[in-house]
């Protein structure tokens, strides 16, 4: 993410050659701890197994820490944030993750199986009458744009449900805005037959502007009154918890 962030501010060239050199000097300077090791995150890296506690007091105090009530319970809608990559997912999520809207990344097309459980959640939020949303950040390019297409295609006449799907981001108006870099089309890209323009990866947008499109897209869905109602709600609900966690006495194992 961060070379597409100094292309898109012209501090570099996007090419390989610059690529390289900007990976050697990272690695050098994490090493020499001018950036810290916890600055880049590796998406890939991840295990599966159960949280487990010491006792039944920290798996109390745990549930304190993490309790969320569902706020949009009595909302109308049911919103999701779809990115087309890895590197802007932790943007993405750090915004949503604070209206407890949840984020997918499809890294591309989004395969039938991810498509299929999307499908599923979808079937149920309208059951408990509400309209689905999903806002998408990707490339502006013609495979960029053809995701777009697919997707809703996809949940439609493979799964039998209706979305709004909307491109939050990039779009060309945000090229013109904020003076995004362009590249050529791919070569290649058997969808680019008449293309015109350059293209631009989502990448190169700012984080902040990101973050902004992010929760501009999914506080226009929030009754606001319903909203406080629910986090005076949560609020109580965590108060009890942490009284309880407070005089659990336990075992004593």
């Amino acid at each position: 993410y961060l070379f597409y962030r100094l292309v898109g501010l012209k501090q570099i060239e996007k090419t390989e050659a610059a690529y390289t050199s900007l990976c050697g000097h990272l690695s050098k300077w994490r090493r020499s701890g001018d950036v810290a090791w916890d600055s880049f995150v590796d998406s890939t890296r991840w295990h599966i197994g159960h949280v487990t506690f010491d006792c039944l007091k920290d798996a109390l105090e745990s549930n304190v820490k993490t309790y969320r009530r569902n706020l949009w319970t009595k909302q109308s809608a049911y919103v999701e944030i779809w990115g087309e990559k890895d590197a802007i997912s932790g943007i993405l999520y750090r915004e949503a993750e604070t209206f407890g809207v949840s984020v997918f990344t499809s890294r591309g097309f989004a395969s039938l199986s991810s498509l299929y459980s999307a499908a599923n959640t979808f079937k149920q939020a309208v059951v408990n009458g509400k309209q689905v949303f999903i806002y998408y950040f990707g490339d502006h390019d013609p495979s960029g744009l053809a995701i777009d297409r697919a997707t809703v295609a996809s949940l439609r006449d493979d799964f039998g449900v209706e979305v709004n799907f909307t491109r939050a981001a990039v779009t060309p108006a945000q090229i013109r805005q904020y003076s995004l870099p362009t590249r050529p089309v791919k070569i290649g890209d058997t969808r680019a037959g008449g293309w015109r323009g350059g293209c631009v990866e989502v990448d190169t947008m700012p984080p902040a502007v990101l973050k902004r499109i992010v929760r501009e897209c999914i506080t226009r869905h929030i009754d606001q009154y319903q909203w406080k109602q629910a986090q005076l709600i949560e609020e109580a609900e965590r108060e009890t918890l942490r009284d309880f966690a407070a005089n659990f006495k336990g075992t004593g194992v």
